[in-house]
Protein backbone atom coordinates (compact mmCIF):
# COMPACT_ATOMS: atom_id res chain seq x y z
CA UNK A 1 0.00 0.00 0.00
CA UNK A 2 1.38 3.52 -1.37
CA UNK A 3 2.21 5.83 1.76
CA UNK A 4 0.88 9.85 0.81
CA UNK A 5 3.92 12.28 1.42
CA UNK A 6 3.18 14.55 3.92
CA UNK A 7 3.72 18.06 5.24
CA UNK A 8 4.91 18.34 8.81
CA UNK A 9 3.68 16.58 11.71
CA UNK A 10 1.82 18.96 13.39
CA UNK A 11 0.75 18.48 16.64
CA UNK A 12 -1.67 19.28 19.23
CA UNK A 13 -2.58 18.93 23.19
CA UNK A 14 -6.95 19.29 24.02
CA UNK A 15 -8.34 21.13 24.74
CA UNK A 16 -7.02 24.49 22.71
CA UNK A 17 -8.01 27.78 22.95
CA UNK A 18 -9.82 28.22 18.98
CA UNK A 19 -12.86 29.88 18.07
CA UNK A 20 -16.64 28.38 18.43
CA UNK A 21 -16.13 25.95 14.78
CA UNK A 22 -13.59 23.75 13.58
CA UNK A 23 -10.26 24.79 12.41
CA UNK A 24 -7.98 23.34 9.69
CA UNK A 25 -5.45 26.83 9.13
CA UNK A 26 -1.86 25.47 8.35
CA UNK A 27 -3.11 21.58 8.36
CA UNK A 28 -3.35 21.46 12.17
CA UNK A 29 -6.47 19.76 13.61
CA UNK A 30 -8.18 21.86 16.54
CA UNK A 31 -10.90 20.16 18.79
CA UNK A 32 -13.34 20.61 21.16
CA UNK A 33 -11.66 23.32 22.99
CA UNK A 34 -13.71 26.71 23.27
CA UNK A 35 -17.53 26.95 24.44
CA UNK A 36 -20.48 28.95 24.69
CA UNK A 37 -21.74 28.89 27.86
CA UNK A 38 -25.97 27.93 27.38
CA UNK A 39 -27.57 28.39 30.51
CA UNK A 40 -27.69 27.11 33.72
CA UNK A 41 -29.66 24.30 34.37
CA UNK A 42 -31.47 22.35 37.02
CA UNK A 43 -30.26 20.06 40.13
CA UNK A 44 -27.34 17.24 38.91
CA UNK A 45 -28.84 14.13 39.10
CA UNK A 46 -28.21 11.61 41.62
CA UNK A 47 -25.07 9.77 41.60
CA UNK A 48 -24.89 6.27 39.62
CA UNK A 49 -22.41 3.28 39.67
CA UNK A 50 -20.04 1.63 37.26
CA UNK A 51 -21.62 -1.43 36.65
CA UNK A 52 -21.41 -4.02 33.86
CA UNK A 53 -18.33 -5.94 32.88
CA UNK A 54 -14.41 -5.22 34.51
CA UNK A 55 -15.62 -1.49 34.92
CA UNK A 56 -17.54 -2.29 38.27
CA UNK A 57 -14.31 -2.27 40.16
CA UNK A 58 -14.01 1.07 39.72
CA UNK A 59 -16.88 1.80 42.19
CA UNK A 60 -14.68 0.36 45.20
CA UNK A 61 -11.50 2.01 44.56
CA UNK A 62 -8.72 2.29 47.60
CA UNK A 63 -9.38 4.12 50.72
CA UNK A 64 -7.94 7.38 49.31
CA UNK A 65 -4.76 9.21 51.28
CA UNK A 66 -5.68 11.72 53.60
CA UNK A 67 -5.56 15.39 51.58
CA UNK A 68 -6.67 18.05 53.85
CA UNK A 69 -4.12 19.48 56.35
CA UNK A 70 -5.86 22.01 58.29
CA UNK A 71 -7.61 24.55 56.33
CA UNK A 72 -5.58 23.93 53.21
CA UNK A 73 -6.09 20.86 50.46
CA UNK A 74 -2.81 18.91 50.62
CA UNK A 75 -2.01 18.55 47.13
CA UNK A 76 1.11 16.32 47.31
CA UNK A 77 -1.26 13.68 49.35
CA UNK A 78 -3.77 13.70 46.14
CA UNK A 79 -1.40 13.21 43.67
CA UNK A 80 0.04 10.51 45.59
CA UNK A 81 -3.34 8.66 45.70
CA UNK A 82 -4.48 9.84 41.89
CA UNK A 83 -0.87 9.69 39.93
CA UNK A 84 -0.63 6.26 39.33
CA UNK A 85 -4.09 6.23 37.40
CA UNK A 86 -3.50 8.41 35.34
CA UNK A 87 -2.43 7.68 32.00
CA UNK A 88 -1.10 10.20 28.69
CA UNK A 89 -3.34 9.75 25.59
CA UNK A 90 -1.86 9.95 22.57
CA UNK A 91 -3.25 10.09 18.67
CA UNK A 92 -2.31 9.68 15.23
CA UNK A 93 -4.42 10.84 12.32
CA UNK A 94 -4.44 12.50 8.96
CA UNK A 95 -6.07 15.91 8.13
CA UNK A 96 -5.65 18.58 5.36
CA UNK A 97 -4.35 21.89 5.53
CA UNK A 98 -5.71 25.13 3.91
CA UNK A 99 -4.58 23.97 0.56
CA UNK A 100 -6.65 20.75 1.23
CA UNK A 101 -3.29 18.95 1.12
CA UNK A 102 -2.77 15.83 3.92
CA UNK A 103 -0.85 16.26 7.12
CA UNK A 104 -0.09 14.30 9.48
CA UNK A 105 -1.31 14.92 12.45
CA UNK A 106 -0.82 14.55 16.35
CA UNK A 107 -2.91 15.08 19.64
CA UNK A 108 -2.19 14.36 23.76
CA UNK A 109 -4.59 14.29 25.71
CA UNK A 110 -5.29 12.66 29.37
CA UNK A 111 -7.42 9.49 30.91
CA UNK A 112 -7.14 7.53 33.78
CA UNK A 113 -8.03 3.96 34.87
CA UNK A 114 -11.40 2.51 35.01
CA UNK A 115 -10.59 -1.21 35.54
CA UNK A 116 -7.56 -3.11 36.64
CA UNK A 117 -8.12 -5.18 33.41
CA UNK A 118 -7.22 -2.10 30.54
CA UNK A 119 -9.95 -0.02 30.75
CA UNK A 120 -9.32 4.56 30.70
CA UNK A 121 -11.43 6.63 30.31
CA UNK A 122 -11.34 9.56 28.16
CA UNK A 123 -13.07 12.46 26.14
CA UNK A 124 -14.04 11.57 22.72
CA UNK A 125 -12.76 14.70 21.01
CA UNK A 126 -9.39 13.36 22.28
CA UNK A 127 -9.21 10.10 20.33
CA UNK A 128 -12.01 11.01 18.01
CA UNK A 129 -11.17 10.14 14.18
CA UNK A 130 -7.67 9.06 15.33
CA UNK A 131 -5.81 6.58 13.38
CA UNK A 132 -3.70 5.44 15.89
CA UNK A 133 -3.89 5.34 19.53
CA UNK A 134 -1.30 5.30 22.93
CA UNK A 135 -1.41 5.04 26.19
CA UNK A 136 1.47 6.22 28.36
CA UNK A 137 0.78 4.56 31.82
CA UNK A 138 2.68 6.40 35.01
CA UNK A 139 5.01 3.55 35.16
CA UNK A 140 6.39 3.80 31.97
CA UNK A 141 4.63 1.83 29.73
CA UNK A 142 3.24 2.25 26.05
CA UNK A 143 0.53 0.65 25.21
CA UNK A 144 -1.53 0.71 21.74
CA UNK A 145 -4.75 1.19 22.59
CA UNK A 146 -7.92 1.28 21.07
CA UNK A 147 -11.81 2.55 21.15
CA UNK A 148 -14.20 0.98 22.79
CA UNK A 149 -17.15 2.57 23.00
CA UNK A 150 -17.77 6.49 22.88
CA UNK A 151 -20.47 8.70 23.24
CA UNK A 152 -19.61 11.90 21.12
CA UNK A 153 -22.78 13.41 22.72
CA UNK A 154 -21.47 12.91 26.06
CA UNK A 155 -17.58 13.78 24.84
CA UNK A 156 -16.80 10.35 26.47
CA UNK A 157 -14.59 7.61 25.38
CA UNK A 158 -13.62 4.06 27.09
CA UNK A 159 -10.32 2.64 25.54
CA UNK A 160 -8.72 -0.67 25.93
CA UNK A 161 -5.49 -1.31 26.38
CA UNK A 162 -3.79 -5.22 26.90
CA UNK A 163 -2.83 -5.08 30.57
CA UNK A 164 -3.72 -6.04 33.82
CA UNK A 165 -3.53 -5.03 37.43
CA UNK A 166 -3.72 -0.83 36.56
CA UNK A 167 -4.11 0.73 39.37
CA UNK A 168 -8.05 1.67 39.52
CA UNK A 169 -8.69 5.64 40.14
CA UNK A 170 -10.96 6.28 43.15
CA UNK A 171 -14.01 7.85 42.42
CA UNK A 172 -15.99 9.84 44.54
CA UNK A 173 -19.77 11.33 44.10
CA UNK A 174 -20.24 14.96 42.46
CA UNK A 175 -23.57 15.21 43.88
CA UNK A 176 -22.00 16.30 47.28
CA UNK A 177 -20.20 18.97 45.87
CA UNK A 178 -21.22 22.48 47.01
CA UNK A 179 -20.11 26.29 45.25
CA UNK A 180 -16.58 27.06 46.87
CA UNK A 181 -14.98 23.24 47.54
CA UNK A 182 -11.33 23.23 46.63
CA UNK A 183 -11.04 21.24 43.65
CA UNK A 184 -7.42 19.94 42.03
CA UNK A 185 -7.30 19.56 38.08
CA UNK A 186 -4.40 17.14 36.77
CA UNK A 187 -3.41 16.36 33.31
CA UNK A 188 -0.82 16.73 30.37
CA UNK A 189 -1.09 20.41 30.37
CA UNK A 190 0.29 21.52 27.19
CA UNK A 191 2.14 17.81 26.93
CA UNK A 192 5.06 18.77 28.70
CA UNK A 193 7.59 16.07 29.57
CA UNK A 194 7.98 15.02 33.27
CA UNK A 195 4.72 14.31 34.53
CA UNK A 196 1.12 15.68 34.89
CA UNK A 197 0.35 19.29 35.87
CA UNK A 198 -1.09 19.97 38.67
CA UNK A 199 -3.44 22.95 39.57
CA UNK A 200 -5.68 23.92 42.43
CA UNK A 201 -8.88 26.11 42.55
CA UNK A 202 -12.50 26.31 43.91
CA UNK A 203 -16.02 24.95 42.22
CA UNK A 204 -16.93 28.07 40.43
CA UNK A 205 -20.45 27.07 39.89
CA UNK A 206 -22.70 23.77 39.59
CA UNK A 207 -25.40 22.44 36.95
CA UNK A 208 -23.63 24.55 33.85
CA UNK A 209 -25.22 23.51 30.65
CA UNK A 210 -21.81 24.23 27.66
CA UNK A 211 -21.58 23.74 23.95
CA UNK A 212 -18.15 22.36 22.72
CA UNK A 213 -17.65 23.40 19.48
CA UNK A 214 -17.01 19.71 18.82
CA UNK A 215 -21.04 19.82 18.92
CA UNK A 216 -21.59 18.48 22.47
CA UNK A 217 -24.25 19.92 24.38
CA UNK A 218 -22.98 18.86 27.85
CA UNK A 219 -25.49 19.52 31.10
CA UNK A 220 -24.58 18.98 34.86
CA UNK A 221 -20.93 20.67 34.08
CA UNK A 222 -18.71 21.00 36.71
CA UNK A 223 -17.30 25.18 36.56
CA UNK A 224 -13.50 25.33 38.21
CA UNK A 225 -11.15 28.10 38.47
CA UNK A 226 -8.81 25.42 38.47
CA UNK A 227 -6.53 26.05 35.42
CA UNK A 228 -7.53 23.65 32.55
CA UNK A 229 -4.90 24.23 29.68
CA UNK A 230 -4.58 22.63 26.27
CA UNK A 231 -3.64 18.65 26.89
CA UNK A 232 -5.46 18.50 30.40
CA UNK A 233 -8.98 16.83 28.48
CA UNK A 234 -9.86 13.69 29.62
CA UNK A 235 -8.22 14.29 33.03
CA UNK A 236 -9.56 13.76 36.72
CA UNK A 237 -10.88 17.06 38.48
CA UNK A 238 -10.37 15.46 42.31
CA UNK A 239 -11.83 16.87 45.13
CA UNK A 240 -10.28 17.59 49.07
CA UNK A 241 -10.49 13.44 50.10
CA UNK A 242 -8.56 12.56 46.75
CA UNK A 243 -11.58 10.92 44.97
CA UNK A 244 -12.38 12.22 41.34
CA UNK A 245 -15.28 14.41 40.91
CA UNK A 246 -15.10 15.40 37.76
CA UNK A 247 -13.70 14.82 34.04
CA UNK A 248 -11.63 17.95 32.97
CA UNK A 249 -12.87 18.89 28.94
CA UNK A 250 -12.89 22.68 28.11
CA UNK A 251 -11.61 25.60 28.71
CA UNK A 252 -13.08 29.47 27.73
CA UNK A 253 -11.29 30.23 25.24
CA UNK A 254 -12.24 34.42 25.98
CA UNK A 255 -11.97 33.98 29.37
CA UNK A 256 -9.77 33.85 32.45
CA UNK A 257 -10.17 30.86 35.41
CA UNK A 258 -12.88 29.69 33.55
CA UNK A 259 -12.89 26.20 33.19
CA UNK A 260 -15.22 22.87 32.77
CA UNK A 261 -15.34 19.41 33.94
CA UNK A 262 -17.99 17.12 33.52
CA UNK A 263 -19.57 15.99 36.82
CA UNK A 264 -18.08 12.27 37.22
CA UNK A 265 -21.92 10.69 38.59
CA UNK A 266 -23.01 11.40 34.54
CA UNK A 267 -19.68 9.97 33.30
CA UNK A 268 -20.32 7.08 35.15
CA UNK A 269 -24.15 6.51 34.06
CA UNK A 270 -23.13 7.43 30.26
CA UNK A 271 -19.83 4.91 30.55
CA UNK A 272 -22.34 1.93 32.23
CA UNK A 273 -24.67 2.49 29.49
CA UNK A 274 -21.80 1.94 26.80
CA UNK A 275 -20.75 -1.18 28.40
CA UNK A 276 -23.99 -2.72 29.01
Amino acid sequence: MSVPTFEPRQSHVHPAPVPSHRSRRAGGRVLAASLAIVAAVAAAGAGGYLGGRDVARASTPAAAAPAVSGAAVNAPAILATIEPSIVTVRTRSVGVNALMEPVAEQGTGTGFVLAAGGLIATNNHVVEGAQAITVTLRDGRTLTAKVLRSDPAADLAVLRVNASGLPVAPLGDSSTLKVGDPVIAIGNALALPGGPTVTEGIVSALDRTVQTDAGARLQHVIQTDAAINPGNSGGPLVDASGRIVGINTAAAGDAQNIGFAIAINGARRTIDDLLA
